[in-house]
């Protein structure tokens, strides 16, 4: 079932020749049947004559050798040449594989695929468990935090949806507890400081309600919930207790290093242990 509109026309899937190899491109084929997008398999190492045959049997296998799929073959660092392979082709989104849990000392150093979703400027798709009979997202996780890339990130969900035929769809508000503690009792009389947290809960809710009055929803069923704690955490904790399928969230506001994983940035808590599936989406034209 192909979409209405697909916000990724140009995916490249970042390939290993490991034992998940096959699954990542069983991955992508799904993908491109249901967004009917172009495919771009990235690949950085040495071209040798066995890995050519080797993948393109692959290809001919899920039927991916056709004119709407690219082999593309570096060498270099892979974060790197990646990073500048999605800024020179204008690539929409960035498919990669990722260990739900990586010791401490990896994850400080960071896995490559963790690398990546800190360093392109376009949306990425991490995958936890890639199958060779990949299944559809069913249970989308989404977030609907009050900033300016938030409608966005919902409206390229809902499109998602619908082309995956989602059966639940949660659109989580995440209510930073640090942020409210910010209206003092010395500024407001205690009254008045409930109140204005009441006012200000109030406001986001009614943004969100405008973004989906706006947004092509369909016939999707979507629940919005509030949760109170730690951005980022929560949203993680809901999607794992929930048993998602995909967690959707905003792109980082600015390039994340080694201070944002000791201070974490609200996204470092997804990528630290993964729930499940994560797409960063980030807004086009955005660096």
């Amino acid at each position: 079932m192909h979409m209405t509109m697909n916000p990724f026309q140009k995916i490249a899937v970042a390939i290993a020749f490991s034992p998940r190899c096959e699954a990542m491109i069983a991955e992508a084929k799904l993908l491109q049947q249901t967004l009917g997008s172009a495919l771009y398999f990235i690949h950085i190492g040495n071209q040798t004559i066995q890995e050519e045959q080797y993948l393109k049997h692959l290809l001919h296998r899920f039927n991916l050798d056709n004119n709407n799929v690219h082999v593309v073959w570096r060498e270099g660092d892979p974060v790197e040449s990646i990073k500048e392979f999605c800024i020179t082709e204008s690539i929409d989104l960035l498919v990669a594989g990722a260990l739900e849990k990586e010791s401490l000392l990896k994850y400080v150093l960071g896995g490559v695929s963790r690398q990546l979703s800190r360093k392109v400027k376009c949306s990425m798709l991490m995958l936890t468990e890639p199958n060779i009979h990949p299944k559809s997202f069913k249970h989308l996780v989404v977030e609907g935090t009050d900033h300016p890339k938030t409608e966005n990130t919902i409206t390229v969900a809902m499109e998602l949806a619908k082309g995956f035929q989602a059966q639940t769809i949660d659109l989580i508000q995440e209510s930073d507890l640090s942020k409210l503690a910010l209206i003092r009792s010395d500024e407001f009389k205690e009254n008045e400081a409930g109140e204005k947290k009441i006012e200000l809960l109030r406001e986001e809710d009614e943004k969100l309600e405008e973004i989906l009055r706006c947004v092509d929803c369909g016939e999707l069923q979507i629940q919005t919930e509030r949760i109170e704690g730690k951005p980022g955490y929560v949203i993680s904790k809901f999607a794992r207790e929930k048993n998602a399928d995909l967690l959707i969230l905003n792109s980082p506001d600015k390039p994340m290093n080694l201070l944002d994983r000791v201070f974490p940035h609200d996204i470092e808590y997804a990528l630290a242990d993964l729930p499940c599936n994560l797409l960063i989406v980030h807004p086009k034209g955005k660096e």
